[in-house]
């Protein structure tokens, strides 16, 4: 299935759900047609369109054969285990597995006790290094998906340390289990004698997937690793795909949604919420409803109005 129609595929059953959990009744959507980002929707007895606004590297993915290829072949392989309606969600910058089998393995087994429209986690060993710099202090530099929890090896280690967890793209959902992992590097650190030297361990990269109503086939939504965006990006592409969606849809009646889908290490860390900010208001007027899908998850950047309501 061409990336532009799995966008809309799953744009649209993420927004169905969001908006049967807020009360809305009779909804459903038509396939969206190959090569577009729409498709015809309804809800609460009115039609509408839904567009999704992909604010990734879409384009870029497209132009992108080894990934596409290396993406297809994912697929191919979480369908061959029987998880058909796995939607999973790449961290930014990650790259996609090496071994398509050994990682589809992995999703699989990760979904397989989900309920339909349930999340969870697949989690893939990599290796970090650890490098002791001095034996003065107590302190821990970090790069990587580690860096925002740098503070807690503050007076844990006993000395100075480098910690190289740039293969960690996304930590997982329980704090307890990001405890744990500082508590290991901790015991790995102080088990470093001599300065100068370094070690390499093995901890979990954990990317969320889900069980998603309406896939009949695996998804795998991604964007090419060096393609990782900001704040000034992400407002960017939330204009152009909001015009383009204007264009796309043009004098079609009835409501319209625009659905934002982006990727993100967490939806706590999306930067989608504040780019809105520095978005002209007109770009906004006429839309009923604007959620965005992130990590598996929707909050409303515009609430539902009526008929959605």
């Amino acid at each position: 299935m061409d990336p532009r129609q799995q966008s809309a595929l799953v744009s649209c059953a993420m927004t169905r759900d969001a908006l049967v959990r807020a009360g809305a009744s009779d909804v459903s959507f038509d396939p969206p047609e190959s090569g577009t980002l729409l498709a015809r929707f309804r809800a609460n007895g009115a039609d509408g369109v839904a567009a999704a606004c992909p604010l990734f590297d879409l384009g870029g993915l497209l132009a992108d054969g080894p990934t596409l290829a290396r993406k297809a072949a994912f697929e191919e392989r979480l369908h061959a285990y029987g998880a058909r309606d796995a939607l999973l969600w790449i961290p930014p910058g990650a790259a996609l597995p090496d071994d398509p089998d050994h990682a589809a393995g992995i999703v699989a087994d990760a979904v397989r006790d989900l309920e339909v429209g349930a999340r969870g986690e697949a989690a893939f060993r990599v290796d970090i290094a650890v490098r002791k710099t001095g034996s003065e202090g107590s302190y821990m530099s970090v790069l990587g998906g580690l860096s925002q929890h740098w503070a807690k090896f503050t007076n844990q280690v006993m000395g100075e340390y480098q910690l190289d967890s740039s293969n960690v793209y996304r930590l997982p959902e329980d704090e307890t289990k990001i405890t744990q992992m500082v508590d290991f590097l901790v015991l790995v650190a102080n088990g470093i004698r001599q300065d100068g030297n370094a070690t390499t361990v093995q901890v979990e990269d954990t990317w969320r997937v889900q069980r998603l109503d309406g896939l009949e086939q695996p998804v795998v939504l991604c964007a090419p690793p060096g393609s990782v965006v900001d704040g000034r990006e992400v407002r960017r592409l939330m204009r152009r795909s909001l015009r383009d969606a204007e264009e796309a849809i043009g004098g079609a009646d009835g409501f319209r949604i625009a659905a934002m889908i982006t990727l993100a290490n967490s939806l706590d860390r999306e930067l989608v919420s504040t780019a809105l900010r520095g978005i002209d208001p007109l770009l906004l007027a006429g839309w009923d409803y604007m959620p965005l899908l992130v990590d598996g998850q929707v909050r409303s950047l515009l609430e539902p109005s009526a008929p959605l309501a």
